[in-house]
């Protein structure tokens, strides 16, 4: 049973991440001052407008690269277990 918990977990973290990304964009997550991704999007893309439209793609990209990664990893991790 432990095995499936945490390839569970694992695939839930990426969940997480995105869920809170995506209420710190939207104003309802981490508040400023503090240090948020979700947040660093938010306020870069208010300066899509002004033409700087690559602070908003490095943002969304670090965000999904870090998913990505995770479930790379739990999908390694699933590989490990049913060996």
């Amino acid at each position: 049973m432990l095995p499936l918990i945490i390839v569970e977990a694992t695939v839930r973290l990426g969940y997480a991440i995105f869920a809170v990304a995506t209420l710190s964009f939207l104003g309802f997550g981490i508040q400023p001052p503090s240090a948020d991704w979700g947040l660093a999007l938010s306020e870069s893309y208010m300066l899509m407008a002004g033409g700087a439209w690559w602070t908003v793609v490095l943002d969304a990209a670090a965000i999904a690269s870090l998913v990505v990664a995770v479930n790379l990893v739990a999908d390694a991790v699933q590989r490990v277990i049913d060996r």
